[in-house]
């Protein structure tokens, strides 16, 4: 009876030290600001949008119910406007490629607090202008500057075999 008792107490121990430890694991995980639901991805799904011309990789995306909820984890410890642009981009990225409109997501700050960012028709919105003034700020980028050289001027230009308006 001696062993089969030391055994027993053991084995409870063990059992005790398992259910602590699971339940420690639970409060930081809710400490750190984490949702629950199971974790569909982890920082390796970049999603894209040819509509919108949008790519995007969010560090967690969360199964709840029907739906897909994007979670972004920042060093900073408060929210700033790209922080709420960025998730507005993961919307558009989720429902464009996962075929579901997630009702809102997550922003967790360096810090642990945990931030609901709704998905809005505003928010949609601005980030959809956002995008708009990027494209077209990188199109008058790429346009050539216009300029009005004299022919001597081009000659000896090095860069005259690039220049669309070089007068030879």
């Amino acid at each position: 009876m001696g062993w089969a008792f030391i055994w027993l107490i053991a084995i409870a121990f063990l059992a005790m030290l398992g259910l602590l430890l699971l339940l420690s694991g639970k409060q930081v995980h809710q400490r750190q600001g984490l949702a629950d639901g199971p974790t569909v991805a982890m920082d390796s799904v970049t999603l894209k949008s040819r509509r919108y011309g949008l790519i995007g990789r969010p560090d967690r995306l969360i199964r709840q119910g029907g739906t897909i909820i994007p979670e972004e984890w920042k060093s900073s410890r408060t929210v700033r406007p790209w922080h709420l642009a960025q998730m507005g981009v993961y919307f558009l990225l989720i429902e464009e490629e996962l075929g579901v409109i997630p009702p809102h997501g997550f922003i967790v700050c360096g810090n642990g607090t945990r931030h609901r960012i709704d998905n809005s028709e505003e928010l949609r919105a601005w980030v959809l202008d956002l995008a708009s003034g990027i494209r077209s700020a990188r199109a008058a980028i790429a346009a050539p500057i216009p300029v009005q050289p004299k022919a001597g001027q081009c000659r000896p230009c090095g860069m005259r075999v690039y220049c669309v308006q070089a007068r030879l």
